[in-house]
């Protein structure tokens, strides 16, 4: 059975950084929860297109509670964390993203890209250049977009032989990573505190 969430809507204050989708390639992907949302009801969650984002990793977890004030946690962090990101992102090339695989793991249904290594060189030069707090979770190994969350449980394999039929083919050119204030989640409010340009050498 799949295994609902239950912070869908509400409040939690997150540092994370991620990308944007095209508006061609966020239509496609509204299509896509369009026709899974058709099929499964009010079992799952679609998030509105502003949400959609392409995750590269956290600076502070929305969901964790850290024993303190994130804000003031970020404001300590963000000379160290915002220098080595800048490199990282400045010596890389912007990033061409091809999405084609559709996912279902117990709580979502993500489409899966790959890149050409460069998401990878920059999460482990951020992991390398900085020293996370206890209970945030290491960036993903993977080139991810997280799409729709379970409300109730139905069956997984019911699920997942649907998704197997819906087709998906699109990719994705990254100039930019923004990092956000989180204050909804699943990314349904947020605050862009700065971008990052692929392949542009800090200042």
């Amino acid at each position: 059975m799949t295994s609902p969430v239950d912070w869908i809507g509400k409040s939690h204050v997150g540092y994370v950084m991620n990308a944007e989708f095209s508006d061609d390639n966020a239509t496609l992907i509204v299509e896509l929860m369009s026709a899974i949302k058709s099929q499964f009801g009010d079992a799952v969650y679609c998030p509105p297109r502003e949400a959609l984002h392409i995750t590269l990793l956290d600076w502070l977890a929305p969901l964790y509670d850290y024993g303190a004030d994130k804000d003031e946690l970020f404001a300590r962090l963000q000379p160290d964390y915002d220098r080595i990101v800048a490199g990282a992102i400045a010596a890389s090339s912007p990033i061409s993203v091809h999405f084609d695989s559709i996912q279902v793991s117990p709580s979502t249904i993500y489409i899966l890209g790959k890149d050409q290594g460069q998401f990878a060189s920059i999460r482990q030069a951020f992991v390398s250049g900085v020293e996370l707090l206890p209970g945030t979770k290491l960036p993903p190994t993977i080139v991810h977009s997280s799409l729709i969350r379970f409300q109730r449980p139905i069956p997984l394999e019911t699920v997942r032989d649907y998704v197997a039929g819906l087709k998906l083919d699109i990719t994705e050119r990254i100039a930019n990573f923004r990092l956000i204030r989180n204050t909804k989640e699943p990314n349904l409010e947020f605050e862009v505190l700065k971008r990052y340009v692929l392949g542009v050498a800090v200042e």
